[in-house]
């Protein structure tokens, strides 16, 4: 069996930012799969998913042979060292991957985390909202796109000259980010969205990803 031709499946959720994340990986290295989505929203749907995994958590890829592969780091980890073609996520370079890796961890943790959670914190009626949690996510992002800035003051991406991991766990994001805390001050990170927002990828998944977003955003 080809690399192009390995059977896969991968469960995720539109509304994921780390399933975004996947979807992104696999949009760029041109890797097909059998995409099996998750409604989030549906306790129903979420009940029989954790009959599959138990932790319930998106995205998920299972191998031809039956492994499952959780968590979108390891995912796409996996999807890198399984198909050659298309760019290359994570930099051979010890050092270039190193960083790959410290980015994409970052992205997660001081990114991600805190932007959902201002998204989370706005569908509340504001007397519930927990301010400080709102106060610490808004520090959280201010410090990572002050860091974000340096970086991309460098180089073109996030972990360097190239298209990595690093810069599938940023774009999700930012794109919610935009929304909930605005970086178009950030000269650096403007530029950089401006620029990724427009590859393939990161387009096709807009389009497959917006009229979900939309019309849960337009619930609240």
């Amino acid at each position: 069996m080809t690399e192009r031709s390995r059977s896969m499946d991968l469960y995720f959720s539109y509304l994921s930012t780390y399933s975004q994340k996947v979807l992104l990986g696999l949009y760029e290295k041109d890797v097909s799969f059998t995409a099996h989505m998750v409604d989030l929203t549906d306790e129903k749907d979420r009940e029989e998913y954790r009959k599959l995994y138990p932790f319930g958590k998106v995205p998920l890829l299972i191998r031809d042979d039956g492994r499952m592969i959780p968590e979108s780091t390891i995912i796409l980890e996996y999807v890198d060292s399984a198909f050659e073609q298309g760019p290359v996520l994570i930099p051979r370079d010890i050092e270039l991957g190193r960083r790959t890796r410290f980015m994409d961890r970052m992205c997660d943790l001081y990114l991600n985390d805190p932007v959902v959670s201002l998204i989370f914190e706005s569908w509340k009626p504001e007397a519930e909202r927990d301010q400080a949690l709102i106060a610490r996510s808004s520090e959280r992002i201010g410090i990572m796109y002050r860091f974000m800035d340096d970086q991309l003051g460098k180089s073109g991406y996030l972990a360097g000259d190239t298209f990595t991991m690093a810069d599938c766990a940023a774009m999700p994001v930012l794109f919610y980010a935009n929304s909930f805390a605005p970086f178009a001050a950030f000269d650096n990170i403007y530029r950089y969205w401006e620029e990724v927002s427009q590859r393939p990828s990161f387009l096709r998944l807009k389009q497959e990803a917006e009229p979900y977003i939309n019309a849960v955003m337009g619930e609240r």
